[in-house]
């Protein structure tokens, strides 16, 4: 499983989504069902400057107005609002295209607000 970390603050609900977890949810979710389970983080919140902060507050008020756009288009329009011109993907990713650095493991029984996204592996028993 990889969802969206909805205990981080910049978290925005996808409209055709309807269930979202904690890492402490998804632990619990799946040792439920018989499974040994590991968690893990990735894209962690990496600045939290003023800039950051003005910025997180204010989506997380857009977030809670229903003011966040449904279509990509409307998204990608309010980002360059905020962020200015985004880059463009190049027509090939290679090995060197960004750094990579491996997602890292997290405790089951800790909300994690650091990262945006939660992975899970589940090995039955």
């Amino acid at each position: 499983m990889m969802p969206a970390n909805k205990d981080w603050s910049g978290f925005n609900p996808c409209p055709y989504s309807h269930r979202y977890f904690s890492s402490r949810e998804l632990y619990s979710l799946l040792k439920g069902k018989n499974f040994e389970t590991e968690l893990y983080a990735d894209c962690p919140i990496s600045s939290e400057g003023l800039r950051d902060k003005i910025i997180s507050v204010t989506k997380q008020a857009a977030v809670n107005l229903r003011l966040i756009p449904r279509t990509m288009k409307g998204k990608e329009r309010l980002k360059r609002l905020f962020f200015g011109k985004l880059d463009p993907l190049p027509p090939e990713i290679t090995d060197d295209t960004a750094d990579y650095s491996p997602p890292i493991p997290i405790p089951h029984y800790l909300p994690d607000s650091r990262h945006k996204v939660l992975f899970a592996v589940g090995r039955k028993k």
